[in-house]
């Protein structure tokens, strides 16, 4: 209960509610590397309350970057960044680090960026929707505010599709 993980049922039988029930969980961390929040992703097929965070979210995923990145994908999701952590080549080349959502680039991420002394490139990969492009305008504003100099590219994902899109296409290859 103290970590928002149970709470007290309103039934009046008692007990307890789970929270994330039917959900696969992300770990967020600190600069450290330890677990300091959590997001849960629902897996049943609803519409609604799909992506769940504890209560006083705190920590990056998949981690803090590394202090010598030099290029980075900025991804709108959780699930976006673990998709691209799966293709080796993208994984060896390029920092990623998940915003959550459009308007969830927060203050610990600007932060982390701010400290990148060596990074060159940041690549915003955000959804191919309205909320998406922007998202990635919006940020990319916010990025150039903590450094200027930064080259930026924002990825024009066509219309109704995401990251996760090319997995699903007969041509894509893992490992590519």
């Amino acid at each position: 209960m103290k970590y928002g993980l149970l709470s007290q049922s309103k039934s009046n039988a008692g007990g307890y509610n789970v929270f994330g029930k039917n959900c696969i969980v992300f770990p967020l961390k600190d600069r450290q590397g330890r677990i300091t929040g959590l997001y849960f992703r629902e897996t049943v097929d609803n519409k609604e309350n799909r992506h769940y965070y504890l209560k006083d979210r705190q920590g990056l995923y998949p981690h803090y970057p590394k202090s010598d990145s030099t290029r980075m994908i900025l991804t709108e999701a959780i699930i976006d960044a673990a998709t691209l952590l799966q293709i080796p080549g993208i994984k060896s080349q390029y920092t990623i680090l998940a915003c959550y959502g459009t308007n969830g680039f927060t203050p610990e991420h600007e932060q982390a960026i701010r400290e990148l002394q060596n990074l060159e490139e940041i690549i915003i990969f955000f959804d191919g929707d309205d909320s998406g492009l922007q998202g990635s305008q919006r940020v990319a504003g916010q990025i150039k505010a903590i450094n200027k100099d930064l080259q930026i590219t924002i990825v024009e994902t066509p219309l109704g599709e995401d990251i996760n899109s090319p997995l699903l296409a007969p041509v894509f290859q893992p490992g590519m």
